[in-house]
C-alpha cells in the first residue's frame, strides 16, 4: 500500500474513532439531561394536581375534569394508599398497568422499560395533619423521547458516514498534495535511471516546511552528483586521452620493427629506446592516477612527528642529483616539527620541486617557517617553493589544480608531464587539514605556497 493510501486511511480511522467517541458522549449526555428534564416536569405535574385535587376528594372519584385535564396521553394516574393498595385509578394506556403500584413516604421519580418502551413514573407523597394518609402517582409513555432518541442517532449516523466520506477524500487529496515532492522526486530518480540526464524537482517560492527542505537537499545532491559524474567523464575522457598517446607511439614502433625487424639495427635500438621510454611514461601516468583514487577513499594518514627541515633538504638533494640544478633549502627556524605523514609530505615536496625545476633553468627555492598564532605558540607551519621560470597567466591560476590540466599543452610531451601532479598535491594538503596556493608572474616564474597545520 503506497504512502498516499496509508495516510488516508490512517487519518479516516482516527477521525472515525473521534466521531464515535463524541458520538457516544453526545448521546449519552442527551439522555440523561432529557430525561431528567421529563422526571422534573412530571414531579412538577404530579405536586400541581396534588395541590388542586386532594386526597379524600380524589378517593370519592370527585374533580375528575381536573384529573383528565392531568392525565397522560399515554400512561396513568392512581392513588395508592398506606396499604399500598390502588384506591382510584385513571388511565389512557392499558400497558402501563402492567408497572405495579408503590406506596411511598418521600418524592421519587422511577424509570421503567416496558416491551421496548420507556415509561418514567413520578410518586408524591399525601399528608394529612403531618401524617402520611397516601401516594399520588403518575406514569407516562416517554414516546417523544424514544422519537428524540431514533432522531438523534439518525442524525449522528448520517454526519458520521458525511464526515467520514468526506475525510476519505479530503485526506486522498490532502496525502497527494502533501507528497507532490515526494512523488515528483521518485518520477525525477526514474527519468533519471532511464536517461541518464540529471534533473532537478521544481521548487514553489516561499516554502519553509520539512518537504521543501527535503525537494531543495534533493537538488542540491543532484548537483553535487551531475558535478562528479562530469569530472568523472571528464576525467576517464582525460586519462584515456593521455593513454591513447603512448599507446599510439608504442604501436607505430613496434610495427616498424615488425617490418623491418632487426634488418636495420638503427631503426630497431630506435623503436626499443622509444617503446621503453613510452612505457615507463604510461607505468608513471598509471601509479598518478592510482594514488589519486588511493587519496579520494583514503580516511587515515600514518601520522608521526616529521622534522620538516631535514625532509625538505634530503628531498632537495634527490631533486638535485636528478635534474643537476641546485635547490636551496632556506629557514630561520630549525628544527620545525610537523605532524603528518612523512611519505605524503615528502610526494607532495617531490610533485612541486620537480614542477619548479621542469619549467625553469635556474635554482628553485624551499622557504619554510613556524605560523604564530597571537598566544605565542605553534600554530602551523608555512612551505613555499619558488622558482625563476616562465610563470603562469593569471587566468590560468585558478585552473593548475585540475585533473590533467596543462598551462601549455605543447609542452607536455618534453616535460613528460600529464597534469596530475598539482592535483596530487592539493590532495594530499587537503588530507592533513591545509591549503594550497599559487602565485605568479610571466617570464617572473612561480610561488607555491602550502600551509599545514602543526597538530
Amino acid at each position: 500500500m503506497s504512502i498516499k493510501y496509508k495516510i488516508a486511511w490512517l487519518t479516516t480511522l482516527w477521525l472515525t474513532g473521534i466521531l464515535l467517541v463524541v458520538n457516544v458522549t453526545i448521546y449519552i449526555a442527551f439522555l440523561e439531561i432529557t430525561t431528567d428534564n421529563e422526571r422534573d416536569y412530571l414531579t412538577t405535574r404530579a405536586e400541581t394536581l396534588l395541590q388542586k385535587v386532594p386526597f379524600a376528594n380524589a378517593v370519592e372519584g370527585k374533580d375528575i375534569d381536573i384529573v383528565q385535564s392531568f392525565l397522560p396521553d399515554y400512561g396513568l394516574i392512581r392513588w395508592i394508599d398506606p396499604m399500598g393498595q390502588i384506591v382510584r385509578q385513571v388511565q389512557t394506556d392499558d400497558q402501563v398497568t402492567q408497572i405495579k403500584s408503590k406506596f411511598v413516604q418521600s418524592a421519587q421519580t422511577e424509570l421503567y422499560q416496558l416491551e421496548g418502551q420507556k415509561v418514567l413514573a413520578a410518586r408524591i407523597p399525601t399528608f394529612v395533619e403531618g401524617q402520611t394518609v397516601g401516594t399520588l402517582e403518575i406514569l407516562e409513555k416517554m414516546d417523544s423521547l424514544t422519537e428524540n432518541i431514533s432522531i438523534l442517532i439518525s442524525i449522528l449516523t448520517l454526519t458520521t458516514f458525511g464526515a467520514v466520506g468526506m475525510s476519505i477524500l479530503g485526506g486522498f487529496w490532502m496525502s497527494k498534495w502533501i507528497l507532490r515532492p515526494i512523488s515528483g522526486m521518485a518520477k525525477t530518480m526514474e527519468h533519471i535511471e532511464k536517461s541518464l540526464v540529471f534533473r532537478k524537482i521544481p521548487i514553489r517560492e516561499g516554502g519553509h516546511d520539512e518537504l521543501h527542505a527535503l525537494a531543495s537537499t534533493f537538488n542540491r545532491m543532484m548537483d553535487r552528483i551531475q558535478e562528479s559524474f562530469v569530472r568523472q567523464q571528464q576525467f576517464v575522457s582525460d586519462a584515456s586521452h593521455e593513454m591513447k598517446t603512448p599507446l599510439t607511439i608504442i604501436e607505430g614502433y613496434a610495427r616498424m620493427l615488425q617490418r623491418w625487424g632487426l634488418q636495420d639495427e638503427t631503426k630497431g635500438r630506435e623503436a626499443i629506446v622509444n617503446i621503453y621510454t613510452e612505457a615507463v611514461r604510461m607505468k608513471g601516468l598509471t601509479q598518478q592516477l592510482l594514488d589519486l583514487a588511493s587519496m579520494k577513499q583514503e580516511e587515515k594518514l600514518m601520522l608521526e612527528q616529521v622534522e620538516l627541515v631535514s625532509l625538505c633538504k634530503n628531498t632537495a638533494e634527490l631533486m638535485q642529483v636528478a635534474y643537476h640544478r641546485p635547490v636551496v633549502v632556506q629557514t630561520s627556524a630549525t628544527p620545525i616539527f610537523l605532524r603528518a605523514d612523512t611519505s605524503r609530505i615528502k610526494q607532495l615536496l617531490m610533485i612541486l620541486l620537480d614542477n619548479a625545476l621542469k619549467y625553469s633553468k635556474e635554482e628553485v627555492f624551499i622557504q619554510l617557517a613556524r605560523i604564530e598564532s597571537t598566544d605565542c605558540k605553534d600554530s602551523g607551519v608555512e612551505l613555499r617553493v619558488k622558482d625563476r621560470g616562465v610563470g603562469i597567466p593569471s587566468e590560468e591560476l585558478a585552473r593548475v589544480f585540475e585533473r590533467f590540466y596543462r598551462v601549455d599543452p605543447s609542452r607536455h610531451r618534453k616535460t613528460g608531464g600529464a597534469g596530475l601532479g598539482l592535483s596530487i598535491a592539493k590532495e594530499i594538503v587537503a588530507l592533513h587539514g591545509g591549503s594550497i596556493r599559487i602565485e605568479s608572474e610571466q617570464q617572473a616564474g612561480s610561488e607555491v605556497i602550502v600551509q599545514l597545520p602543526a597538530h
